[in-house]
């Protein structure tokens, strides 16, 4: 009786941890959807704004830009893989590289790796779980890092995040997002009579930054939740087979209980007759 309610409490545990884990997957599996849904439309709308700021032929940049920005996109939520420690480990090797004046970092896991190798975080950011939330984190970082970088305090921005590359697949990668290396075009806008030069130019970073911004935590997204549907399917699986074991355990010891009572009961049976 003691081992049965014993496997009895496990397949409970069991069936409802499968029950949280099968919602999780079905979350991520929607989540994924809406994310790669979301990513033509970024990637034709940076392509507009990459061909106005070349138009408007934009002086270049030196190469050699002192006093970088590194921002680290990882996530808030776990059971993703190895999702959070790939992003960290990339994270440390530009770190080392750039020595960034700041640190700015989307998701408390990436933060807290960061911040278990002894790297100050300057900027901490919670990462949304949908599409729908990224409006918020945009507006405030992109709000903090143009306000760092004209004021001085970072003179470039490096973004290390996950490039999506399919379901359960992603790649570490790290990209200059300021300042601007856009093309240039043969044929420049002439300069507009109703704005100044130094007031479109901020309004072309400001776009240029958001919808960069916005893209690559798109990618980011997509690569996280496409990370955690393999995890939780593996997790299901391992969960079923568990279940399917516990199962079999219980329908033993039953048929093991039945057989037991009728031996008791045949054993009774012969003892009546001999007293008869």
């Amino acid at each position: 009786m003691k081992r049965e309610h014993s496997l009895r409490q496990r397949l409970r545990s069991l069936e409802t941890m499968s029950d949280a884990v099968s919602a999780m997957e079905s979350l991520s599996a929607h989540h994924l959807r809406t994310t790669r849904g979301a990513l033509p439309a970024a990637h034709g709308y940076l392509e507009q704004i990459t061909a106005a700021l070349a138009a408007a032929d934009l002086p270049p940049t030196g190469s050699d830009i002192t006093s970088p920005g590194l921002l680290v996109v990882a996530a808030d939520l776990g059971l993703c893989g190895g999702y959070n420690s790939r992003i960290v480990q990339a994270a440390l090797k530009q770190y080392a590289a750039l020595h960034p004046a700041r640190l700015y970092c989307v998701g408390r896991r990436g933060a807290g790796g960061m911040k278990r190798s002894d790297v100050a975080v300057d900027r901490q950011y919670r990462t949304p779980a949908s599409v729908s939330g990224l409006t918020d984190l945009l507006l405030r970082l992109a709000q903090d890092l143009l306000e760092d970088y004209f004021t001085g305090c970072i003179r470039s921005l490096h973004v290390l995040s996950a490039r999506f590359e399919g379901v359960g697949e992603f790649a570490p990668v790290c990209s200059r997002l300021l300042p601007i290396d856009a093309p240039q075009e043969s044929d420049s806008l002439e300069p507009s009579p109703y704005v100044s030069r130094d007031h479109f130019t901020a309004i072309a970073l400001r776009e240029f930054l958001y919808i960069r911004l916005y893209q690559t935590l798109l990618d980011a997204l997509a690569s996280e939740h496409g990370t955690r549907l393999v995890a939780t399917k593996s997790a299901g699986d391992w969960l079923s087979e568990r279940i399917g074991q516990a199962q079999r355990q219980l329908r033993s010891i039953h048929r093991e209980a039945t057989t037991q009572e009728v031996l008791d009961v045949a054993t009774v049976m012969r003892q009546r007759r001999r007293q008869r």
